[in-house]
């Protein structure tokens, strides 16, 4: 209830001039590296070192070698570029005189995912075992993909409904505003975010728009039969990962085993569209370069924090709410693959749309009841969109 913000953004390590991603042990030198720099705190899952906690800040090594970094939450955006600043002229730093860079692309453009490695974790073993049976592109996920991620807070359960309803109706619009990862293999994949793709064809249990989360008084309720209807990946036992029975959580929990900690690991593998947590996690938006991210968010922040926005949103966002679930995928098939060129299914055009929304913040942002971002922060949206 706070309404503070938070950024998580990852990059692709890519060589220089030919783009080919970062032999995945080059990866794991950079993040042991970082930690040095810093001398920061480390986590390690078995000898795998995938986490580096800073001052305000962390690195994570995701599976195929990417590095995420997270901030910690701000009270607004002014407070976020500081710690951006400071991380990525790290990074740079520790890159000087190498072969390669971050680069901020939704999915590999060159180096095809089968030559792609994955990070020796439990985690990562077991969910590339199980969930690639339940969606062909899950390898290319894991290995291949890079996006950012933006939490808001949320006051109570009405808030929550509310607030996750219309993040998920605003999702195959701000996906296509950030549509970046055309290429991939090193051929036009005939798709502005092949990412967005290829998470349509990964597990398609644990991601995508729960049913009933495209109405507010039906969010919370449809989020939590989509957590207990999938099918559960792991459990934790004497410090290790396991191979969890191939059955739902609802049914897991019915034999007894579950603990608390395999309920907490469960929920951490389900990856929709929006995330429930102690906050609501944005995960549909592709890696671009920093200062269309941080003008995303602040669209974002307007629109879900300050009620005018948000009940304007909520009007505008009424064409992005298909009948079914085929119309449902269609209209993300489309936005995946038009970008904002694509067309609501009743003829919108997503690029009007955008500029509505983008309206919606402009009204409010900057307030005093609206005070996360600054209108200025909008400029590189308002760009984006024409």
């Amino acid at each position: 209830g706070e309404r503070l913000l938070g950024i998580e953004v990852e990059n692709l390590v890519l060589h220089r001039t030919t783009q080919e991603s970062a032999p995945l042990d080059f990866c794991r030198q950079l993040i042991a590296g970082l930690a040095a720099d810093i001398g920061a705190t480390v986590r390690f899952d078995g000898e795998v070192l995938n986490r580096v906690d800073g001052n305000g800040f962390s690195f994570t090594m995701e599976p195929g070698g990417q590095l995420e970094l997270a901030t910690e939450p701000c009270a607004n955006l002014g407070q976020i570029d500081p710690t951006m600043s400071m991380v990525r002229a790290l990074v740079d730093a520790r890159l000087s005189g190498t072969d390669y860079e971050l680069t901020s692309l939704g999915h590999a453009p060159v180096t095809p995912v089968e030559e792609l490695g994955l990070l020796p974790r439990s985690r990562y073993r077991l969910m590339d075992a199980s969930m690639v049976t339940r969606g062909p592109l899950t390898r290319n996920m894991m290995r291949g993909t890079a996006g950012f991620q933006l939490a808001y807070d949320v006051e109570d359960r009405e808030d929550a409904g509310r607030k996750l309803a219309l993040l998920y109706r605003l999702a195959p619009v701000m996906l296509a505003l950030t549509a970046n990862s055309r290429m991939v293999a090193g051929i036009d994949s005939g798709y502005e975010s092949f990412r967005h793709h290829v998470w349509l064809e990964t597990d398609h249990e644990r991601v995508g728009v729960p049913e009933g989360c495209l109405h507010a008084e039906t969010a919370i309720d449809g989020y939590k039969r989509f957590a207990r209807e999938a099918t559960m990946l792991f459990l934790r036992r004497d410090g290790d990962l396991v191979e969890a029975p191939e059955q739902s959580l609802e049914a897991v929990v019915a034999t007894g085993i579950v603990t608390g900690d395999d309920l907490e690991l469960h929920l951490t593998s389900l990856f929709p569209f929006v995330r429930i947590r102690n906050y609501l996690e944005v995960r549909y938006l592709d890696a671009v370069a920093w200062p269309l991210a941080r003008s995303v968010l602040a669209l974002l922040s307007g629109i879900v924090y300050c009620p005018y926005a948000t009940r304007r949103a909520e009007e505008l966002s009424e064409s992005l709410v298909p009948q079914d679930p085929v119309q449902l995928r269609t209209l993300h098939e489309n936005a995946a693959r038009d970008g904002l060129e694509a067309r609501t299914l009743d003829g919108v055009p997503f690029r009007e749309l955008a500029r509505e929304f983008l309206k919606c913040s402009e009204a409010t942002i900057g307030s005093e009841t609206c005070n996360w971002s600054e209108p200025g922060d909008l400029i590189q949206v308002a760009r984006h969109i024409g």
